[in-house]
């Protein structure tokens, strides 16, 4: 399958199906052709950026039980839920490629909203061809920044050498603090934050709306953070490798952040003076 392949890995709650949908619909509105998989049951990306459209049966399928599920979307994006089996069987990938709703998409930009969380045993989904790029959202949690760190790990094995870092997205970030914690990291091993989404209970409107924020709020601040992401990966600067901090450095990088918060939180600095 032709087109720039971008991979959306995050930890399990950072919000990854929502950064799928709305860089989907946010590269569809520069007149890109999107097509966005999803690879669970949940439905979250593909049910938003077709803004709420019904997905149904993909016609004419017959590899397994269960078919893909499609709806056109948001400035035209294609929207597909491929379900779990369809990202490890080469066979069930290839015949989705095929398809002659998908082929004769002709897609631009393909997004894979993976359901599967980042680690050193990643995976890319089957079938793709050329090099993907994948976008590791992570909020500023430690669980989530050390799943991160297990994909930097990855991605220096010869598993990954189809794949590059295309950033790091920082997302639902409450103010300077957290932002301070998750660009320390990124400086720590290398990679870069590509983009940088605030905290918005409009991120739950649109939810609610089952759509992207471009279609419920788009004059959202957080609208314009998803636009300027979409342009920097319209452009696609290369990234070097990032280095995974090994289980040391990872604790010691935890512990400094745990006293840096504790005092501010506690006003004691270390020794017990108080501020």
């Amino acid at each position: 399958m032709a087109g720039q392949h971008l991979i959306i890995v995050g930890k399990s709650g950072v919000g990854r199906s929502t950064v799928a949908a709305n860089v989907g619909a946010a590269l569809a509105e520069t007149g890109r052709r999107v097509l966005l998989i999803g690879y669970d049951n949940h439905r979250s990306s593909a049910g938003n950026l077709s803004g709420g459209s019904e997905l149904k049966a993909l016609p004419l399928w017959g590899h397994g039980e269960e078919p893909p599920l499609y709806a056109h979307g948001y400035r035209g994006a294609l929207c597909l839920e491929a379900g779990g089996g369809v990202a490890e069987d080469e066979a069930a990938q290839a015949a989705l490629w095929a398809h002659p709703l998908v082929a004769a998409f002709q897609p631009e930009f393909v997004l894979h909203d993976v359901a599967w969380e980042p680690c050193g045993t990643f995976r890319l989904p089957v079938g793709i061809d050329g090099v993907a790029s994948i976008l590791a959202v992570t909020s500023a949690d430690r669980c989530a920044l050390q799943a991160v760190n297990g994909l930097f790990g990855w991605l220096n094995t010869v598993a990954a050498a189809n794949a590059r870092l295309g950033g790091v997205v920082a997302n639902n970030l409450t103010g300077p603090l957290q932002e301070a914690i998750v660009s320390d990291f990124a400086g720590q091993t290398g990679a870069s934050v590509t983009a940088t989404i605030p905290h918005s209970i409009m991120v739950s409107v649109s939810d609610f709306y089952s759509q992207t924020l471009l279609e419920s709020a788009p004059f959202s601040h957080v609208t314009y953070a998803y636009r300027k992401l979409a342009k920097t990966l319209v452009e696609a600067a290369t990234q070097r490798r990032p280095r995974q901090l090994d289980d040391e450095a990872m604790r010691k990088w935890s512990a400094k952040w745990g006293d840096i918060i504790a005092e501010l939180e506690t006003g004691v600095v270390n020794g017990g003076l108080g501020i």
